[in-house]
């Protein structure tokens, strides 16, 4: 059927902005101060990604989903009621919350949504990092006294971040991007966020934004763990209902698949400049490439171009 491209939806955050603009456009801007994340791809019933150009008489990432799913998605595609991804840009002028996002069990249990997620790291600025995970044990009682403290952070890991790098983030894992982070973020539909530790900051109303105790003590998983960046070129990533895999192109190599009607194709370019057909893409553009397409040549014309693919895990 062909290629797709959606408008994208920003999101001010009281953490956000300072790299978006600069990263798409090469420049700073005033209107993207506080933006903290680009929804590129997304179905909700809040938020719903519009085609830049209407196809047939369909308008948005929804409408493709209930019209023509299994042409334009895929066979690989579940059994659910609307698109089951989010992509998205994070912007992270300060830290975000220290948080968590529960798990399949706990989720369903609550009537809450499930949420794993994928980052890959756009561009950093120098002593950017991330906490993610305990790095000892705790019990139940010592989490109870430390959330809504800032001495729950010395509990955590503490993980240097940079450019091209990557990292799985599993629901029921505690976390937080600390400043200077631009991320490609790609996740389970869900808007599920429970906060731990908010930095004692007030929000754009001089009000401290609320924290989630008991949602909080149900969702994380208190496992110790020893999570590692994935290098650029170890980054194939496969959950239950997205794999991401990075490519790299040297000027005037090529980089071609066939898409066979399995699963749709997501691409975002990180860097350099690449061609399809005769169309041009620069970095901070994604395209959406149906799965019946067939045959897909990306050309780099850069001396290093980068992007992203998501799709659904394969068969």
């Amino acid at each position: 059927m062909g290629i797709f491209q959606f408008h994208p939806i920003y999101k001010k955050k009281i953490w956000g902005g300072g790299l978006l603009n600069k990263f798409v456009a090469g420049k700073d801007s005033e209107s993207f101060q506080l933006v903290g994340e680009s929804w590129q791809l997304v179905d909700r019933a809040e938020e719903i990604s519009v085609l830049k150009s209407p196809y047939a008489s369909m308008l948005n990432l929804h409408d493709l989903w209930v019209n023509q799913k299994e042409e334009i998605f895929g066979r690989n595609a579940p059994p659910t009621t609307r698109f089951p991804l989010i992509v998205k840009i994070l912007d992270c002028r300060l830290p975000t919350s220290i948080q968590v996002h529960p798990g399949e069990k706990v989720a369903i249990q609550y009537g809450w949504e499930k949420k794993t997620e994928f980052w890959f790291f756009l561009a950093t600025l120098p002593g950017s990092s991330i906490y993610l995970g305990f790095k000892q044990a705790i019990s139940p009682n010592l989490l109870k006294e430390l959330i809504g403290k800032k001495a729950i952070i010395q509990y955590l890991n503490h993980i240097p971040t940079f450019s091209s790098h990557g990292i799985l983030v599993e629901s029921g894992q505690i976390h937080a991007i600390g400043e200077g982070n631009l991320i490609l973020e790609i996740q389970d539909n869900s808007d599920t966020t429970f906060r731990i530790y908010d930095w004692e900051r007030p929000n754009e109303n001089g009000s401290l934004r609320q924290l989630h105790y008991w949602e909080s003590v149900l969702s994380l998983s208190l496992e110790p763990n020893n999570p590692k960046l994935l290098s650029p070129e170890a980054i194939s990533v496969e959950q239950n209902y997205f794999a991401v895999k990075r490519i790299e192109l040297k000027a005037g190599q090529a980089y071609a698949c066939h898409l066979d009607g399995a699963s749709f194709l997501y691409l975002f370019f990180c860097g350099g400049r690449v061609v399809i057909g005769d169309i041009l893409y620069d970095k901070g553009q994604g395209i959406f490439v149906s799965a019946n397409h067939g045959k897909l040549e990306v050309v780099g014309l850069e001396t290093k171009n980068e992007f992203i693919a998501v799709s659904f895990p394969l068969e």
